[in-house]
């Protein structure tokens, strides 16, 4: 059973796809592509917990795919773990905030999808 925040309870489930523990920046490509291939996603919210995952490599798949592939709709990046003070530089090098605190990240991500001020 998928447990979902209260905050994403009204919102119906979208792709959830999960680069499961691997370091590998082509696999966040890929899981980019699958999310934003839904027209019906109004932002993204990215959860990077690094404990195997290098989060550094996370946030390298993150720009490449994102240069590769501009969004037409918000993301919202929560990172913590391995390399996190890396990943961090590479983000906001390259135009993106990191949040570490998982409620503030889905309350602005909700707040994005909906246009409404998350509780």
């Amino acid at each position: 059973m998928v447990k979902r925040r209260p905050q994403l309870r009204s919102l119906p489930n979208r792709p959830n796809p999960s680069i499961g523990g691997s370091s590998n920046p082509e696999k966040v490509v890929a899981a980019l592509r699958i999310i934003t291939a839904d027209p019906n996603v109004k932002a993204i919210l990215f959860n990077i917990f690094g404990g195997i995952t290098r989060t550094d490599d996370v946030a390298n798949g993150i720009v490449t795919a994102t240069k590769a592939n501009p969004l037409k709709v918000p993301i919202v990046i929560r990172l913590t773990g391995t390399n996190e003070e890396i990943a961090v530089k590479i983000l906001e090098e390259n135009g993106f905030v990191a949040m570490t605190d998982m409620d503030e990240a889905v309350k602005k991500a909700v707040s994005l999808a909906t246009g409404k001020v998350a509780a």
